[in-house]
């Protein structure tokens, strides 16, 4: 048991993929779900499906995390409607394949604006909104924010922000005396995992699934429930001891130490 009945779990980027994985899980542990994702319709369409499998209270909107005001008024929507916030899961995230000497600024405002300063201000508005009463955050990280991976530069620098972010954050919120709750920032960094942005990938043919299974030792990608359960342990009471730290959710892959580099074409 998590204990996350009637909890509002508040998932950046939850209508598909590893987002939708998390807002089931929580979901099925009882808890209540919004959904903030730049694209509206699925949003809804994704809190829909899950209000009506799991028979939890859902809230849905559009949402684009490069814009600090959009970031307010999302969380203030988040206090007007449940009046409060327990956990907060950020996954809004993008990838930009680019070798390095090419990469031009507009895209790396672009990738920036989306990993690094959507999820800072994400915690911030998440923290503000929790208050006293503490809370669980969740930032999405990336196995590759540890391991040398060229032609992914930017990528790798803002998810390696992600996980610093996450410890600074857990240390300034971590205060829990006079009645005052810590809120717990922790990250979760997952290898690879059959999503959208995998196949791609393979589309492009920038990375096999050979290539893939050689470096991993579970000799398999993860699938997005897997990661899913991660998050979920830490957005619960069942971590409450837990913070600042960055779990590697990778099927072994930064224990065998293989430089993603070798993966890379």
């Amino acid at each position: 048991m998590k204990n996350l009945k009637d909890k509002v779990v508040f998932i950046t980027g939850g209508a598909r993929g590893l987002g939708y994985a998390m807002a089931e899980k929580f979901a099925a542990e009882g808890a209540k779900i919004v959904i903030g994702d730049i694209q509206e319709a699925l949003a809804m369409e994704s809190a829909e499906k899950i209000q009506k499998e799991f028979g939890v209270e859902t809230y849905a909107f559009q949402m684009d995390v490069t814009s600090v005001e959009n970031i307010k008024a999302a969380f203030a929507k988040v206090k007007e409607h449940f009046g409060k916030l327990d956990v907060q899961v950020n996954c809004a995230g993008i990838q930009i394949r680019c070798p390095s000497k090419e990469f031009t600024e507009e895209n790396w405002d672009k990738l920036m604006n989306v990993n690094l300063k959507g999820v800072f201000f994400c915690c911030q508005q998440a923290a503000l909104l929790m208050g006293d009463s503490g809370g669980a955050i969740v930032n999405i990280s990336s196995g590759t924010s540890t391991q040398t991976t060229p032609g992914r530069a930017p990528y790798v620098i803002s998810k390696g922000g992600v996980n610093a972010m996450t410890a600074v954050l857990a240390s300034e919120w971590a205060e829990d005396r006079n009645g005052k709750k810590a809120i717990r920032v922790n990250a979760v960094a997952p290898g690879w995992i059959l999503t959208n942005m995998v196949q791609d990938g393979y589309r492009l043919g920038v990375v096999s699934e050979n290539q893939i299974l050689a470096a991993v030792p579970f000799k398999r990608l993860a699938n997005p429930s897997e990661i899913a359960d991660a998050v979920v342990f830490l957005g619960s009471d069942e971590s409450s001891y837990i913070t600042g730290q960055t779990l590697f959710v990778d099927g072994g892959w930064s224990a065998l130490g293989m430089p993603a580099m070798d993966l890379i074409k």
